[in-house]
């Protein structure tokens, strides 16, 4: 379980959020008081303080949102600012052990960057285990198939062969950004710009 039990409240959380449930006297909703800053949570209920203090961790206020169930407890949703594990809600707190938290997430919960670089790991995992070349080898190829015919090259007028190269080690991007400038310098020269 990904959060504890305190005397005021029980709290859980995802990588994105934290969700609290408090009890309270029996109540209407505007008998309540509920602040939430970006550093701070204040709970009152007819006046009397439930629960307050300073926030582990920053939250998103504009993505926050509370209701009162049953008359009698009120469930916080705080919106992380930062995608990472809380010890805690409130500083002061008893804190978890965060190494021991349910850290598995779905692939949509990451941004666009890291799915890729996860996608290309599990590609080059599964050719690899194929024997088939991964995707930086693919890229070499491609590279140097591009570069067989190039001028000044020896194997220019042949049949590209590409067990005449060696694509079983790493690559480093500063081949490839080399290559990158060749070709824009190359087109800018057909181009006639100088």
């Amino acid at each position: 379980w990904n959060g504890a039990v305190t005397d005021k409240y029980h709290w859980s959380q995802s990588i994105r959020d934290v969700t609290l449930e408090i009890e309270v006297e029996e109540c209407r909703a505007k008998e309540l008081q509920v602040n939430i800053t970006a550093t701070r949570l204040s709970v009152k209920c007819k006046g009397q303080t439930i629960l307050e203090g300073k926030l582990y961790e920053k939250v998103n206020t504009e993505e926050t949102i509370w209701h009162l169930e049953d008359r009698k407890q009120v469930i916080i949703t705080l919106e992380k600012q930062r995608g990472t594990w809380w010890k805690c809600v409130l500083e002061g707190d008893q804190e978890i052990d965060t190494t021991k938290v349910e850290s598995t997430r779905r692939m949509d919960e990451y941004d666009g960057e890291t799915q890729g670089a996860i996608r290309k790991i599990m590609f080059d995992q599964n050719q690899k285990l194929k024997g088939a070349p991964t995707s930086d080898q693919i890229r070499t190829a491609d590279v140097m198939k591009e570069a067989w015919n190039a001028p000044g090259s020896p194997f220019r007028g042949s049949e590209f062969d590409p067990s005449m190269l060696n694509l079983s080690g790493p690559v480093s991007e500063d081949f490839f950004q080399d290559v990158e400038k060749r070709r824009i310098e190359a087109a800018r020269g057909a181009q006639g710009n100088p």
